[in-house]
Protein backbone atom coordinates (compact mmCIF):
# COMPACT_ATOMS: atom_id res chain seq x y z
CA UNK A 1 0.00 0.00 0.00
CA UNK A 2 1.30 3.56 -1.12
CA UNK A 3 2.52 5.20 1.97
CA UNK A 4 0.91 8.40 1.96
CA UNK A 5 2.85 10.44 4.12
CA UNK A 6 5.52 10.38 2.24
CA UNK A 7 4.51 12.37 -0.84
CA UNK A 8 3.14 15.05 1.87
CA UNK A 9 4.24 18.89 0.49
CA UNK A 10 5.05 17.08 -2.88
CA UNK A 11 2.79 19.27 -5.56
CA UNK A 12 0.12 17.48 -6.85
CA UNK A 13 0.31 19.06 -10.23
CA UNK A 14 2.98 18.22 -12.50
CA UNK A 15 3.35 21.00 -14.64
CA UNK A 16 5.18 23.16 -11.95
CA UNK A 17 8.41 25.02 -12.34
CA UNK A 18 10.64 22.21 -10.77
CA UNK A 19 9.52 19.79 -13.68
CA UNK A 20 10.41 21.90 -16.22
CA UNK A 21 13.64 22.88 -14.55
CA UNK A 22 14.48 19.22 -13.99
CA UNK A 23 13.67 18.45 -17.75
CA UNK A 24 15.54 20.68 -19.55
CA UNK A 25 18.55 20.36 -16.90
CA UNK A 26 18.83 16.89 -17.58
CA UNK A 27 18.07 17.68 -21.10
CA UNK A 28 21.60 19.96 -21.71
CA UNK A 29 23.47 17.41 -19.60
CA UNK A 30 22.53 14.69 -21.89
CA UNK A 31 23.19 17.06 -24.90
CA UNK A 32 26.32 18.24 -23.86
CA UNK A 33 27.40 14.69 -23.31
CA UNK A 34 26.57 13.69 -26.75
CA UNK A 35 27.68 16.34 -28.45
CA UNK A 36 31.65 16.88 -27.27
CA UNK A 37 31.91 12.86 -26.84
CA UNK A 38 30.77 12.22 -30.12
CA UNK A 39 33.28 14.89 -31.37
CA UNK A 40 36.19 13.04 -30.10
CA UNK A 41 35.02 9.82 -31.38
CA UNK A 42 34.61 10.78 -34.94
CA UNK A 43 38.27 12.28 -35.12
CA UNK A 44 38.42 8.38 -33.38
CA UNK A 45 37.13 7.25 -36.41
CA UNK A 46 38.95 9.41 -38.59
CA UNK A 47 42.56 7.38 -37.81
CA UNK A 48 40.64 4.38 -38.56
CA UNK A 49 39.94 5.90 -42.29
CA UNK A 50 43.36 6.66 -42.35
CA UNK A 51 44.53 2.83 -41.66
CA UNK A 52 45.60 3.73 -38.06
CA UNK A 53 44.05 2.11 -34.64
CA UNK A 54 40.57 2.75 -33.54
CA UNK A 55 40.64 4.80 -30.56
CA UNK A 56 37.39 4.73 -29.65
CA UNK A 57 37.53 1.68 -27.13
CA UNK A 58 39.68 3.94 -24.94
CA UNK A 59 37.52 7.30 -25.39
CA UNK A 60 34.34 4.79 -24.22
CA UNK A 61 36.52 3.31 -21.54
CA UNK A 62 37.70 6.61 -20.29
CA UNK A 63 33.94 7.82 -20.08
CA UNK A 64 33.07 4.58 -17.99
CA UNK A 65 35.96 3.97 -16.06
CA UNK A 66 34.77 6.70 -13.74
CA UNK A 67 31.18 5.55 -13.02
CA UNK A 68 32.87 2.08 -12.41
CA UNK A 69 34.85 3.55 -9.61
CA UNK A 70 32.77 6.66 -8.08
CA UNK A 71 29.17 5.34 -8.91
CA UNK A 72 28.98 3.97 -4.98
CA UNK A 73 30.28 7.13 -3.57
CA UNK A 74 28.00 9.13 -5.78
CA UNK A 75 25.00 7.27 -4.22
CA UNK A 76 26.04 7.72 -0.90
CA UNK A 77 26.35 11.49 -1.42
CA UNK A 78 22.54 11.54 -2.66
CA UNK A 79 21.05 9.44 0.29
CA UNK A 80 23.71 12.30 3.00
CA UNK A 81 23.13 15.15 1.07
CA UNK A 82 20.02 17.03 -0.71
CA UNK A 83 20.14 15.75 -4.18
CA UNK A 84 18.84 19.43 -5.97
CA UNK A 85 22.28 20.52 -4.20
CA UNK A 86 24.27 17.55 -5.84
CA UNK A 87 22.75 18.50 -9.41
CA UNK A 88 23.38 22.41 -9.04
CA UNK A 89 27.02 21.58 -7.92
CA UNK A 90 27.40 18.95 -10.73
CA UNK A 91 26.35 21.40 -13.38
CA UNK A 92 28.75 24.03 -12.22
CA UNK A 93 31.16 21.21 -12.37
CA UNK A 94 30.45 21.01 -15.96
CA UNK A 95 31.07 24.08 -16.60
CA UNK A 96 35.06 23.52 -15.69
CA UNK A 97 35.05 20.70 -17.37
CA UNK A 98 34.39 22.02 -20.78
CA UNK A 99 36.85 24.74 -20.14
CA UNK A 100 39.56 22.35 -19.52
CA UNK A 101 39.01 21.29 -23.00
CA UNK A 102 39.14 24.53 -24.67
CA UNK A 103 42.33 25.24 -22.66
CA UNK A 104 43.67 21.71 -24.22
CA UNK A 105 42.93 22.32 -27.83
CA UNK A 106 44.39 25.98 -27.57
CA UNK A 107 47.84 24.34 -25.79
CA UNK A 108 50.06 25.40 -29.68
CA UNK A 109 52.14 22.76 -30.75
CA UNK A 110 50.41 19.58 -30.07
CA UNK A 111 50.44 16.51 -32.19
CA UNK A 112 47.29 15.01 -33.31
CA UNK A 113 47.69 12.24 -31.71
CA UNK A 114 48.76 13.74 -28.20
CA UNK A 115 45.88 16.70 -28.66
CA UNK A 116 42.98 13.45 -28.63
CA UNK A 117 45.25 11.90 -26.12
CA UNK A 118 44.28 14.33 -23.93
CA UNK A 119 40.35 15.40 -24.66
CA UNK A 120 40.27 11.37 -23.95
CA UNK A 121 41.13 12.40 -20.46
CA UNK A 122 38.62 15.21 -20.75
CA UNK A 123 36.07 13.02 -21.34
CA UNK A 124 37.37 10.73 -18.58
CA UNK A 125 36.28 14.20 -16.31
CA UNK A 126 33.04 14.57 -17.89
CA UNK A 127 32.40 10.58 -17.07
CA UNK A 128 33.73 11.58 -13.65
CA UNK A 129 30.73 14.42 -13.69
CA UNK A 130 28.39 12.89 -15.34
CA UNK A 131 28.59 9.44 -12.32
CA UNK A 132 27.82 11.97 -9.40
CA UNK A 133 24.65 13.58 -11.36
CA UNK A 134 23.10 9.85 -12.29
CA UNK A 135 22.34 9.05 -8.56
CA UNK A 136 20.94 12.61 -7.70
CA UNK A 137 19.20 12.81 -11.21
CA UNK A 138 16.93 9.48 -10.78
CA UNK A 139 16.59 9.35 -7.47
CA UNK A 140 15.47 12.52 -7.01
CA UNK A 141 12.28 12.03 -8.87
CA UNK A 142 10.03 10.02 -6.39
CA UNK A 143 10.93 13.21 -4.28
CA UNK A 144 10.33 15.81 -6.62
CA UNK A 145 7.05 13.96 -8.09
CA UNK A 146 4.11 11.86 -6.46
CA UNK A 147 3.97 8.10 -7.44
CA UNK A 148 1.23 8.91 -9.68
CA UNK A 149 3.23 10.40 -12.17
CA UNK A 150 6.63 8.62 -11.99
CA UNK A 151 5.89 6.42 -15.19
CA UNK A 152 4.80 9.69 -17.38
CA UNK A 153 7.69 11.86 -15.84
CA UNK A 154 9.72 8.71 -16.86
CA UNK A 155 8.76 8.80 -20.31
CA UNK A 156 9.10 12.50 -20.33
CA UNK A 157 12.89 11.95 -18.87
CA UNK A 158 13.89 9.26 -21.12
CA UNK A 159 12.27 10.75 -24.25
CA UNK A 160 14.09 14.14 -23.80
CA UNK A 161 17.31 12.34 -22.65
CA UNK A 162 17.43 10.23 -25.78
CA UNK A 163 16.06 13.15 -27.97
CA UNK A 164 19.11 14.95 -26.47
CA UNK A 165 21.52 12.27 -27.77
CA UNK A 166 20.07 12.47 -31.35
CA UNK A 167 20.61 16.30 -31.22
CA UNK A 168 23.74 16.21 -29.52
CA UNK A 169 25.08 13.12 -31.13
CA UNK A 170 23.98 14.63 -34.85
CA UNK A 171 25.42 18.28 -33.63
CA UNK A 172 29.35 16.55 -33.08
CA UNK A 173 29.11 15.85 -36.44
CA UNK A 174 27.48 18.89 -37.99
CA UNK A 175 30.13 20.82 -35.91
CA UNK A 176 33.21 18.89 -36.98
CA UNK A 177 31.89 19.43 -40.86
CA UNK A 178 31.24 23.20 -40.54
CA UNK A 179 34.26 24.43 -38.14
CA UNK A 180 36.42 22.63 -40.67
CA UNK A 181 37.21 19.99 -37.45
CA UNK A 182 38.33 23.37 -35.09
CA UNK A 183 37.34 21.28 -32.01
CA UNK A 184 38.27 24.28 -29.89
CA UNK A 185 35.09 26.27 -31.20
CA UNK A 186 32.73 23.03 -30.66
CA UNK A 187 34.00 23.12 -26.93
CA UNK A 188 33.67 26.87 -26.70
CA UNK A 189 30.02 26.13 -27.44
CA UNK A 190 30.12 23.46 -25.12
CA UNK A 191 30.56 25.77 -21.96
CA UNK A 192 27.73 27.98 -23.02
CA UNK A 193 25.66 25.05 -22.63
CA UNK A 194 27.38 23.90 -19.31
CA UNK A 195 26.43 27.10 -18.23
CA UNK A 196 22.60 27.31 -19.67
CA UNK A 197 22.28 23.70 -17.50
CA UNK A 198 23.29 25.25 -14.56
CA UNK A 199 20.94 28.65 -14.89
CA UNK A 200 18.28 25.70 -15.50
CA UNK A 201 18.72 23.64 -12.50
CA UNK A 202 18.19 26.41 -10.10
CA UNK A 203 14.37 25.90 -10.94
CA UNK A 204 14.14 22.54 -8.96
CA UNK A 205 12.18 22.76 -6.12
CA UNK A 206 14.70 22.23 -3.03
CA UNK A 207 15.25 18.85 -1.41
CA UNK A 208 16.27 17.75 2.59
CA UNK A 209 18.80 15.04 2.59
CA UNK A 210 17.15 11.65 2.86
CA UNK A 211 19.51 10.23 5.35
CA UNK A 212 21.41 13.09 6.79
CA UNK A 213 23.15 10.98 9.40
CA UNK A 214 24.21 8.91 7.20
CA UNK A 215 27.86 7.73 7.59
CA UNK A 216 30.24 6.79 5.56
CA UNK A 217 31.23 2.81 4.90
CA UNK A 218 33.79 1.24 2.63
CA UNK A 219 31.45 -0.67 1.42
CA UNK A 220 29.66 2.26 -0.27
CA UNK A 221 32.70 2.05 -3.03
CA UNK A 222 30.90 -0.81 -4.50
CA UNK A 223 27.17 -2.33 -3.96
CA UNK A 224 26.25 -1.58 0.12
CA UNK A 225 25.18 -3.99 2.19
CA UNK A 226 21.96 -2.84 2.40
CA UNK A 227 21.44 -2.89 -1.65
CA UNK A 228 23.22 -6.67 -1.18
CA UNK A 229 20.45 -7.30 0.77
CA UNK A 230 17.82 -6.34 -1.42
CA UNK A 231 18.84 -8.00 -4.48
CA UNK A 232 19.56 -11.54 -2.06
CA UNK A 233 15.61 -11.31 -1.12
CA UNK A 234 14.41 -10.10 -3.60
CA UNK A 235 14.68 -11.76 -7.64
CA UNK A 236 12.82 -8.91 -9.33
CA UNK A 237 14.74 -6.93 -8.05
CA UNK A 238 18.01 -8.41 -8.93
CA UNK A 239 16.83 -9.34 -12.20
CA UNK A 240 15.92 -6.02 -13.26
CA UNK A 241 19.25 -4.57 -12.18
CA UNK A 242 21.03 -7.41 -14.35
CA UNK A 243 18.52 -6.55 -17.52
CA UNK A 244 19.11 -2.53 -17.07
CA UNK A 245 22.71 -4.20 -17.60
CA UNK A 246 22.57 -5.68 -20.14
CA UNK A 247 20.75 -2.69 -21.80
CA UNK A 248 23.69 -0.40 -21.22
CA UNK A 249 25.98 -3.00 -22.23
CA UNK A 250 24.41 -3.39 -25.90
CA UNK A 251 23.90 -0.04 -26.11
CA UNK A 252 27.56 1.16 -25.40
CA UNK A 253 28.20 -1.24 -28.52
CA UNK A 254 26.00 -0.32 -30.64
CA UNK A 255 26.44 3.23 -31.32
CA UNK A 256 30.00 2.79 -31.69
CA UNK A 257 29.66 0.28 -34.28
CA UNK A 258 26.82 2.46 -35.93
CA UNK A 259 30.06 5.52 -36.14
CA UNK A 260 32.04 2.38 -37.80
CA UNK A 261 29.41 1.20 -40.34
CA UNK A 262 28.95 4.66 -41.30
CA UNK A 263 32.31 6.23 -41.15
CA UNK A 264 34.20 3.04 -42.76
CA UNK A 265 32.32 0.32 -45.00
CA UNK A 266 29.65 2.98 -45.73
CA UNK A 267 32.06 5.68 -46.47
CA UNK A 268 29.59 8.28 -45.12
CA UNK A 269 30.89 12.26 -43.69
CA UNK A 270 30.76 12.77 -40.59
CA UNK A 271 27.33 14.56 -40.74
CA UNK A 272 25.72 11.43 -42.71
CA UNK A 273 27.43 9.20 -39.69
CA UNK A 274 25.97 11.46 -36.72
CA UNK A 275 22.31 11.28 -38.19
CA UNK A 276 22.61 7.22 -38.54
CA UNK A 277 23.69 7.39 -34.77
CA UNK A 278 21.09 9.74 -33.74
CA UNK A 279 17.88 8.09 -35.92
CA UNK A 280 18.54 5.17 -32.66
CA UNK A 281 18.32 8.05 -30.03
CA UNK A 282 15.08 9.64 -32.00
CA UNK A 283 13.65 6.22 -31.55
CA UNK A 284 14.59 5.69 -28.29
CA UNK A 285 12.62 8.93 -27.74
CA UNK A 286 9.30 7.73 -29.77
CA UNK A 287 9.18 4.68 -27.52
CA UNK A 288 9.70 6.08 -24.13
CA UNK A 289 6.74 8.43 -25.05
CA UNK A 290 4.73 5.41 -25.92
CA UNK A 291 5.32 3.61 -22.57
CA UNK A 292 5.18 6.77 -20.86
CA UNK A 293 1.88 7.39 -22.10
CA UNK A 294 -0.05 3.80 -22.81
CA UNK A 295 1.98 1.17 -20.50
CA UNK A 296 -0.46 0.94 -17.85
CA UNK A 297 -0.49 -2.02 -16.02
CA UNK A 298 1.04 -4.09 -19.08
CA UNK A 299 4.83 -2.79 -18.55
CA UNK A 300 6.29 -6.12 -18.63
CA UNK A 301 4.62 -6.69 -22.17
CA UNK A 302 6.76 -3.84 -23.37
CA UNK A 303 9.62 -5.00 -22.35
CA UNK A 304 9.64 -8.52 -24.06
CA UNK A 305 7.55 -6.87 -26.99
CA UNK A 306 10.52 -4.53 -27.31
CA UNK A 307 13.34 -7.16 -27.01
CA UNK A 308 11.32 -9.59 -29.70
CA UNK A 309 11.59 -6.02 -31.81
CA UNK A 310 15.49 -5.56 -31.39
CA UNK A 311 16.57 -9.09 -31.89
CA UNK A 312 14.55 -8.78 -34.97
CA UNK A 313 16.14 -5.01 -36.70
CA UNK A 314 19.50 -6.10 -35.49
CA UNK A 315 19.25 -9.07 -38.30
CA UNK A 316 17.82 -7.16 -40.54
CA UNK A 317 20.99 -4.60 -40.13
CA UNK A 318 22.87 -7.24 -40.80
CA UNK A 319 21.47 -8.39 -43.83
CA UNK A 320 21.06 -4.75 -45.04
CA UNK A 321 24.67 -4.59 -44.89
CA UNK A 322 25.84 -7.75 -46.30
CA UNK A 323 26.80 -7.42 -49.52
CA UNK A 324 27.60 -3.32 -48.86
CA UNK A 325 31.68 -3.07 -50.72
CA UNK A 326 33.61 -0.76 -48.19
CA UNK A 327 34.17 2.91 -49.59
CA UNK A 328 35.51 5.78 -48.69
CA UNK A 329 34.37 9.41 -48.98
CA UNK A 330 36.34 11.44 -51.71
CA UNK A 331 37.99 14.35 -51.09
CA UNK A 332 35.96 17.46 -49.94
CA UNK A 333 32.69 15.21 -49.31
CA UNK A 334 32.58 16.32 -45.80
CA UNK A 335 31.24 19.41 -46.45
CA UNK A 336 28.11 19.67 -47.70
CA UNK A 337 24.46 21.81 -46.86
CA UNK A 338 22.97 20.03 -43.85
CA UNK A 339 19.86 19.76 -45.58
CA UNK A 340 20.94 17.57 -48.60
CA UNK A 341 23.21 15.07 -46.17
CA UNK A 342 19.59 14.47 -44.80
CA UNK A 343 17.21 14.47 -47.28
CA UNK A 344 19.34 12.39 -49.42
CA UNK A 345 20.85 9.00 -49.36
CA UNK A 346 21.20 5.62 -50.83
CA UNK A 347 18.66 2.78 -50.73
CA UNK A 348 21.15 1.37 -48.09
CA UNK A 349 21.80 4.18 -45.94
CA UNK A 350 17.69 5.04 -46.43
CA UNK A 351 17.20 1.61 -44.99
CA UNK A 352 19.59 1.96 -42.41
CA UNK A 353 18.28 5.20 -41.21
CA UNK A 354 14.43 4.02 -40.73
CA UNK A 355 16.29 0.54 -39.47
CA UNK A 356 17.95 2.47 -36.75
CA UNK A 357 14.96 4.65 -35.40
CA UNK A 358 12.87 0.71 -35.20
CA UNK A 359 15.87 -0.52 -33.26
CA UNK A 360 15.68 3.01 -30.86
CA UNK A 361 12.27 2.34 -30.50
CA UNK A 362 12.40 -1.00 -28.96
CA UNK A 363 14.79 -0.01 -26.59
CA UNK A 364 12.68 2.83 -25.32
CA UNK A 365 10.31 0.21 -25.03
CA UNK A 366 12.64 -1.80 -22.61
CA UNK A 367 14.49 0.83 -20.41
CA UNK A 368 11.54 3.02 -18.94
CA UNK A 369 9.66 0.18 -17.03
CA UNK A 370 12.72 -1.06 -15.74
CA UNK A 371 13.71 2.42 -14.62
CA UNK A 372 10.67 2.82 -12.99
CA UNK A 373 10.73 -0.52 -10.96
CA UNK A 374 14.34 0.31 -10.06
CA UNK A 375 13.03 3.52 -8.73
CA UNK A 376 10.03 2.52 -6.94
CA UNK A 377 11.40 -0.38 -5.42
CA UNK A 378 13.35 0.34 -2.95
CA UNK A 379 12.86 2.48 0.71
CA UNK A 380 12.94 5.96 0.14
CA UNK A 381 16.44 5.61 2.29
CA UNK A 382 17.91 3.67 0.19
CA UNK A 383 17.05 5.09 -3.65
CA UNK A 384 19.82 7.18 -3.61
CA UNK A 385 22.25 4.37 -3.16
CA UNK A 386 20.47 2.32 -5.97
CA UNK A 387 20.52 4.58 -8.52
CA UNK A 388 24.02 4.45 -7.73
CA UNK A 389 24.37 0.90 -8.10
CA UNK A 390 22.59 0.78 -10.77
CA UNK A 391 24.77 3.22 -12.48
CA UNK A 392 27.31 1.54 -11.53
CA UNK A 393 26.60 -1.89 -12.74
CA UNK A 394 25.34 -0.15 -16.57
CA UNK A 395 28.90 1.15 -16.65
CA UNK A 396 30.32 -1.80 -15.81
CA UNK A 397 28.55 -3.00 -18.72
CA UNK A 398 29.27 0.10 -20.73
CA UNK A 399 32.81 -0.30 -20.03
CA UNK A 400 32.61 -4.22 -21.00
CA UNK A 401 31.27 -2.92 -24.09
CA UNK A 402 34.37 -1.39 -24.79
CA UNK A 403 36.17 -4.02 -24.44
CA UNK A 404 33.56 -6.54 -26.41
CA UNK A 405 34.46 -4.00 -29.60
CA UNK A 406 38.08 -3.90 -28.53
CA UNK A 407 38.15 -7.76 -28.88
CA UNK A 408 35.96 -7.82 -31.88
CA UNK A 409 37.95 -5.41 -33.77
CA UNK A 410 41.61 -7.36 -33.08
CA UNK A 411 39.85 -10.70 -34.12
CA UNK A 412 38.58 -9.42 -37.33
CA UNK A 413 41.93 -7.93 -37.98
CA UNK A 414 43.50 -11.28 -36.98
CA UNK A 415 41.48 -12.80 -39.44
CA UNK A 416 42.18 -11.04 -42.16
CA UNK A 417 43.68 -7.56 -42.10
CA UNK A 418 41.81 -3.93 -41.85
CA UNK A 419 39.72 -4.38 -45.09
CA UNK A 420 38.33 -7.62 -43.95
CA UNK A 421 37.51 -5.80 -40.55
CA UNK A 422 36.05 -3.09 -41.80
CA UNK A 423 33.97 -5.48 -44.58
CA UNK A 424 32.72 -7.27 -41.55
CA UNK A 425 31.60 -4.43 -39.16
CA UNK A 426 28.36 -5.86 -39.44
CA UNK A 427 28.51 -8.71 -37.74
CA UNK A 428 28.44 -7.27 -34.51
CA UNK A 429 24.47 -7.27 -34.58
CA UNK A 430 24.37 -10.49 -35.27
CA UNK A 431 25.83 -10.31 -31.47
CA UNK A 432 23.30 -7.89 -30.51
CA UNK A 433 20.55 -10.12 -31.67
CA UNK A 434 21.87 -13.32 -29.31
CA UNK A 435 22.28 -10.58 -26.04
CA UNK A 436 19.05 -9.60 -26.18
CA UNK A 437 17.38 -12.61 -27.47
CA UNK A 438 17.62 -14.20 -23.44
CA UNK A 439 15.43 -10.82 -22.14
CA UNK A 440 12.97 -10.91 -24.88
CA UNK A 441 12.09 -14.95 -24.53
CA UNK A 442 12.63 -15.13 -20.91
CA UNK A 443 12.09 -11.43 -18.38
CA UNK A 444 9.36 -11.12 -16.73
CA UNK A 445 9.51 -7.19 -15.17
CA UNK A 446 8.40 -7.10 -11.78
CA UNK A 447 5.71 -5.21 -9.70
CA UNK A 448 6.25 -2.50 -6.54
CA UNK A 449 4.85 -0.11 -4.96
CA UNK A 450 7.18 2.98 -4.01
CA UNK A 451 9.48 2.12 -1.29
CA UNK A 452 7.41 -1.28 -0.75
CA UNK A 453 11.04 -3.14 -0.01
CA UNK A 454 12.75 -3.21 3.00
CA UNK A 455 16.13 -3.57 3.51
Amino acid sequence: MQDVSAEAGIPDRLWTPTFFGFVLTQFLGAFNDNYFKQMVALTCVAQVAAGGADWQTFAMGAFALPFVLLSGYAGYLADRYSKRSIIVLCKLAEILVMLTAVVVLLIPGLSASVQLTLLILVLALMGAHSSFFGPAKYGALPELFRSKHLLPVNGVVQMTTFLAIILGTAAGGVALDWLNRSLWIGSTIAVGIAMTGTLTSILIRRLNASQPGLLWKNENVAIPRDIRVLFRENRDLRLAMLVSTTFWFVGGVTQPAVNLLGGTLLGLTDTRTSLLASGIALGIAGGCVCVGMFGGRSQGRWVNLGGFLFVAVSIVVFLMTRAVVPSFAPEGASVEPFVKAVTTATSVEWGLRCAMVVLGFSAGMIVVPVQVFLQQAPPAGLKGRMIGTQNLLSWVGILAAAVFLGLFQWILRLLGGIDFAIQYQNVIFLCLAAFMLPIALFYRLGTASNGTLKA
